[in-house]
């Protein structure tokens, strides 16, 4: 009987990088999906309960900022997203087929009263989170996991 076993070594997780911001894309680790949509979906509910409601009933300037913000962190994804999905469909790790298109929403009339604009480009931002949240669906079951590029976890390749 041996005194010492030797562990077996776990699979190291797969890891590329996309975007100019060089979010990860980690195939076979621990976390799965759309790393960044958590914080996606509490941002906007966060700084609108810091913020309250203002007298009038309209949003607060943090709040429209934040909407604003949300806008601008929804596109970002989508990019990084839709890179991702390219290389994994190129490295035979995702099928086209499972590929979700992308909305195709009409533009926004800039001429509108700045309140207006803000909330029509939130409320288009939310209409487009739709489709992360299906690609989210569709990392998870693969096994794979799109993270920013500061994100630890325990999978990473040392």
């Amino acid at each position: 009987m041996p005194l010492f076993r030797r562990r077996v070594s776990e699979p190291e997780a797969s890891v590329f990088t996309v975007g100019v911001d060089n979010h990860r894309v980690i195939i076979g680790g621990g976390q799965r999906g759309c790393v960044m949509l958590e914080e996606l979906e509490a941002y906007v509910p966060a700084v609108a309960t810091r913020a309250g409601q203002a007298r009038d009933g309209r949003d607060p300037v943090a709040v429209q900022s934040a909407k604003m913000d949300f806008a601008e962190m929804v596109e970002a994804t989508i990019s990084v997203l839709s890179l991702a999905l390219e290389e994994l469909v190129e490295k035979g790790l995702v099928n086209q087929a499972e590929v979700p298109p992308k909305q195709q929403l009409p533009r926004l009339d800039r001429s509108m009263p700045t309140y207006d604009y803000i909330q029509a480009t939130y409320q288009r931002a939310t209409e487009r989170i739709v489709w992360v949240r299906t690609v989210d669906r569709v990392l998870s079951d693969r096994g794979i996991a799109v993270a920013p590029a500061e994100y630890e976890s325990s999978t990473r390749p040392r």
